[in-house]
């Protein structure tokens, strides 16, 4: 049960606190002086998004708290949104569906509501076993699922071949030219020689000419190497320098072998040369189509070989998703025949329970068909559509609802089918659903909520006096200096508001009628008026 709901800088509200409790509470005050504002406080409970001016101008943010069944559940709105449950931050989804299982929210225009399909059909799954409409779902979303994917592998089919035959050429291109970085190195060396083999001979005999012609660096360092040693004889400290002079000769020696044997071996090849020209245009076409450098060719090959494997395996995967979307059309199918006989039941019991509960609110005669009209195939809420069809006299055929009924007679509809379809809820709240009701109406209307606040917490905000007079917990909502102020009335106070919403005035007459509400309503109250109420009001007789 919601025990105790608090808002601060909620729009008008600077602050209200109100306590709540079980059976029937009314929240009544003029036009305009802020009572659907608690309501959308709780909307916001719910997940419902503020919308502009939400604020009070001048706060940083606003805080709306509920107290249900003993725990907190509060909500901040500001630059940031902090939804908490006892204190610890959840996510918005948590607390919605936290405070959803035990609080439901019919805003103001919720009769209005009734005129969309998908409000319809949740008024008919109320009554439809839950495992059925969500085994239904899980099989919807399952087949839409292997759908999409049967589709994606077969478009990938039609493609397949192409794209087959093209990485097919690519691998075998690749793979028949056998890459290797080193040896496209080396192709560019021997390449980069023979092309120029007048160059290097004409160098290499001009280095043979230093080390060997007539300047003769080679003898030249041998000479030193013996005047040096000679030199040693007198002076041993100069032994270490003929030595490396003597190294130096031979190294010299050496080079000029091995520049003499180059320098031989340096013959004009065409057949090399044209050789590795050849090998070298097939590493510029590989570059040009698979990537700048070797390395990249290499990584194109390794890339083409792991698509090839995926679409030669791609068939197989078709024909598995193909045997699994059958399994999940068959399965969707047992779901929707499931959910099409609950609903034809339900259908029944909720058509005769608000045929009697529209009876009882003034419209004798009146009928709510509910119409179940097979879809072309499942969709996602069903293999068909649900449509309530409505008949105000038994001399018209029954028409949509939202054309066939007045603003009235949907409100009293909207009632009748809560009362017929029960409620998991504790707590109901309804948002003015007297819109469009007087009299005689006003009355029937009046006894139905109390009769549902039998069974389960009612907060109603009203214009009715004929409701609010049947309160066990009656809130008057109004505006000061201050801002929008919320005030339990009891006794004198009670008297006075209700005389407000009979005639407009606290004249004599109007507080004589509703006292006379009073009377009747304690009289008729099974659970009886709440006793400070009744000490209150005996007192405004005296």
């Amino acid at each position: 049960m919601l025990e105790r709901l608090e808002v601060q800088n909620l729009a008008v509200f600077p602050a209200a606190e109100l306590e709540l409790g079980p059976g029937l509470n009314v929240l009544t005050g003029e036009t305009g002086a802020g009572k659907s504002l608690l309501v959308d406080a709780l909307a916001l409970l719910l997940g419902g998004r503020p919308g502009p001016g939400l604020v009070r101008p001048g706060a940083e943010a606003a805080l709306v708290a509920a107290w249900i069944d003993g725990r907190v559940y509060s909500r901040r709105i500001g630059a940031r949104s902090t939804p908490r449950i006892e204190g610890e931050v959840v996510t918005l989804e948590e607390l919605a569906e936290a405070v959803g299982a035990r609080v439901a929210l019919y805003a103001q225009h919720a009769a209005q509501s009734l005129a969309r399909p998908q409000a319809q059909r949740a008024m008919l799954d109320a009554l439809v076993p839950g495992e059925l409409v969500d085994g239904y779902r899980r099989a919807y979303r399952r087949r839409q699922a292997l759908r999409d994917e049967v589709a994606r592998l077969r478009r990938a089919t039609r493609e397949r071949e192409q794209r087959l035959d093209l990485l097919r050429f690519q691998v075998a291109e690749i793979q028949e030219a056998a890459p290797d970085p080193e040896e496209e190195a080396e192709l560019l060396r021997t390449r980069e020689r023979l092309l120029h083999l007048e160059t290097l001979r004409e160098r290499l005999g001009e280095a043979l000419g230093w080390l060997t012609g007539e300047a003769d660096a080679v003898g030249g360092v041998g000479r030193a190497a013996r005047a040096v040693e000679a030199a040693a004889r007198h002076d041993p400290e100069l032994a270490p320098l003929a030595e490396e002079l003597t190294g130096a000769e031979a190294a010299l020696s050496a080079l000029a072998r091995e520049l003499e044997d180059r320098l031989l071996g340096l013959e004009a090849d065409p057949e090399a040369l044209a050789a590795a020209e050849e090998r070298l245009a097939v590493y510029r076409r590989l570059r040009r189509k698979y990537g700048d450098t070797v390395e990249a060719v290499l990584a194109h090959l390794a890339a083409a070989l792991e698509e090839l494997a995926e679409l030669e395996a791609a068939e197989d995967r078709l024909e598995e998703a193909e045997a699994a979307l059958a399994e999940a059309e068959r399965n969707l199918a047992e779901a929707a025949a499931a959910l099409t006989q609950a609903r034809k039941r339900a259908a029944g019991r909720l058509e005769a329970g608000t045929r009697r509960e529209l009876a009882g609110l003034g419209l004798a005669g009146a009928v709510l068909e509910v119409a179940l009209t097979p879809l072309p195939e499942p969709g996602p809420h069903g293999a068909e559509e649900v449509r309530f069809r409505f008949s105000a006299n038994p001399g018209l055929p029954p028409a949509p609802l939202e054309k066939a009924a007045s603003g009235g007679e949907l409100s009293r509809t909207l009632l009748a089918l809560l009362l017929a379809s029960g409620l998991d809820a504790e707590t109901v709240v309804l948002d003015e659903i007297d819109a469009g009701v007087g009299g005689e109406a006003a009355r029937a209307l009046a006894e139905r909520l109390a009769r549902l606040a039998r069974r389960h917490q009612v907060i109603v905000v009203t214009h009715l006096p004929q409701i609010a007079a049947l309160a066990q917990v009656h809130y008057r909502v109004r505006k000061d200096a201050r801002g929008a102020v919320a005030e339990r009335v009891v006794g004198e106070a009670r008297v006075r508001e209700l005389a407000r919403m009979l005639s407009g005035t606290y004249s004599a007459e109007a507080l004589r009628h509703a006292e006379a509400l009073l009377a009747v309503a304690a009289g008729e109250d099974p659970g009886g008026q709440a006793e400070e109420d009744q000490e209150g009001e005996k007192k405004a007789r005296r």
